[in-house]
């Protein structure tokens, strides 16, 4: 797939990262070959640049034209040691101060051979279309594009990640925020749009006058090209079922008719180009037939809502906007599904079993009240899996869930214990009760004897009890969020559930963690609070 000839600009967008008095490290940088056509844009005077306090660095921005020749030479350039910031073909853009200065770039590695292109896909190739499709390239912008990339080392770019001023400046000039993608730091990328397809467009047209549905397939070459050597590859899915898989030679004036008889199923298409490779695609998806359109009119009313902001009497009060009424005016449809078909169902029983897999895959599970043997055997479960460490942060975990639970991890596993001091809270002030020093005392004893025992060695911390409500217990690289405390879990109706993003959990606990004091010291503190009040008394 080679390069494309016909665009004769490209724009170089370069952030680089520097400490005074020493050579500036790329931090990311892209290279967009202009489309034919699309005129060029205004040459850029001088740098942004934003200063990093904290470490003294400061980060410098820069866009600059290139021929494509010019461009593309520069890019093949950056490699592991020194090299220049690219300098501008026209005479008249160039800045002696900023362009042709050296640049440290990291060992690169391509992800595929130059002049190699990929063509960035957000979801699987016969997948439905999805919400929750991420962008793997959201710098390409609008137009799509095909890509090199070449992957640079982000050793010495830490800072940059711990400054949120830092990656909103990147994010607002290189249209891409660098902390969700990480793998792109002190990398470069080379964009090239497509060559020859301008637009396609792709409708199915209603049976008529004897003749059943087809699809239409429209594509539209850019202008001085034309769609030879264009092929159009069409699959069908079916109840879940692949049932076509077709490659079509684009006729010479570009539109393609696919007769289908009836169209109720899912439909995608890749198009490909003889020496450019893949050009464009389309995951399947359905064709609307009917849009249901219900127009409702307002109350006119509008009514500002006061409340305090907690239960404390010194709570500040906030304000929030009540939901207004509204009147159904009307109701209509658009089009109209007269036989679903048995794909409707298909599709819909699938769904079902999708989100029972999801909620497999997240550990969604359910305890009913009087379930607290099968809750109990379940945390254990999790907690003999562990391989490298648990983390358990529960605001009333006390001596009896050492016992519990604990026995039930590796002798080779860290072990860490966030608690507070509602632990050790007496429950009553009647007479054989313990008092929170003898709780304390109780659950140091059981840690004593998990050591003796089970060869683990918690690291307690006793953290403010207005620091935490909810509870979590991590194994390993996952957490889980527990709807009630261990010491009283599967008693009442309760859920536990796997988080999908971990890692800013385990973050905020080690954080909790940092700042608090240890078993030890919570001790010593409450006997002394205890020997001062007896002594007032």
């Amino acid at each position: 797939m080679a390069t494309n000839d016909c665009n004769q600009w490209a724009v170089v967008r370069l952030v680089t990262v520097q400490r005074k008095g020493e050579a500036g490290k790329l931090l990311f940088t892209t290279v967009t070959e202009l489309a034919q056509g699309r005129p060029v844009p205004t040459a850029m005077c001088g740098v942004e640049c934003l200063r990093l306090k904290e470490n003294k660095e400061t980060l410098f921005f820069r866009r600059v034209i290139l021929s494509k020749n010019d461009a593309i030479n520069w890019y093949q350039t950056l490699g592991e040691g020194e090299t220049c910031t690219p300098v501008p073909t026209r005479q008249e853009d160039r800045e002696k101060k900023l362009d042709g200065v050296p640049i440290q770039v990291s060992k690169m590695v391509s992800d595929q051979p130059w002049p190699m292109l990929g063509l960035p896909i957000n979801e699987d190739l016969f997948s439905r279309p999805n919400q929750r499709a991420i962008d793997p390239a959201p710098f390409i912008g609008s137009v799509p594009g095909r890509l090199h990339r070449r992957f640079g080392d982000r050793s010495g770019l830490e800072a940059f990640l711990e400054n949120e001023d830092a990656q909103a400046f990147v994010a607002r000039r290189m249209h891409i925020d660098l902390f969700d993608y990480q793998e792109y730091l002190g990398s470069a990328v080379y964009i090239s749009p497509d060559p020859v397809v301008q637009q396609i467009d792709n409708f199915m047209v209603p049976a008529k006058d004897g003749r059943g549905e087809r699809i239409i397939y429209r594509i539209v070459p850019r202008p001085g090209q034309n769609v030879k050597g264009l092929r159009l590859t069409t699959f069908d899915k079916e109840a879940r079922l692949l049932t076509s898989f077709e490659t079509h030679e684009v006729p010479i004036n570009g539109i393609l008719e696919v007769e289908k008889g009836t169209c109720m199923g899912e439909y995608g298409f890749v198009v490909t180009h003889d020496e450019h490779g893949v050009l464009a695609y389309q995951p399947s998806s359905s064709f609307l037939r009917q849009m249901n359109l219900d127009i409702r009119v307002s109350s006119g009313s509008s009514r500002k809502v006061r409340v305090p902001s907690s239960d404390s009497p010194t709570a500040p009060a906030i304000d929030y906007q009540a939901a207004m009424g509204s009147e159904l005016a009307s109701k209509s449809a658009i089009g109209k599904v007269s036989t679903p078909g048995p794909g409707v169902r298909v599709a819909v029983e699938a769904r079902k079993r999708e989100k029972l897999a999801e909620a497999k895959h997240y550990g969604q599970r359910w305890f009913a009240e009087g379930s607290r043997e099968e809750a109990m055997y379940f945390i254990q479960s999790l907690l003999r899996a562990a391989r490298s460490r648990v983390i358990i942060a529960d605001p009333y975990l006390g001596a009896l869930q050492l016992g519990q639970f604990l026995y039930a991890v590796h002798s080779e596993v860290s072990i860490a214990l966030l608690t507070t001091k509602l632990a050790f809270k007496p429950m009553c002030k009647q007479k054989n009760v313990e008092t929170k020093l003898g709780l304390l005392e109780a659950f140091r004893h059981s840690l004593e004897e998990l050591n003796k025992y089970q060869k683990l060695v918690p690291d307690v911390r006793v953290i403010s009890a207005s620091s935490l409500h909810d509870r979590f217990l991590v194994v390993d690289n996952d957490v889980w969020f527990v709807g009630n405390s261990l010491n009283s879990l599967g008693e009442k109706a309760s859920m536990i559930v796997k988080l999908p993003n971990p890692s800013e959990v385990i973050e905020r606990l080690e954080s909790l963690s940092t700042n608090a004091p240890c078993l030890n010291e919570h001790i010593k503190k409450t006997a002394k609070t205890n020997t001062e009040r007896g002594r007032s008394e």
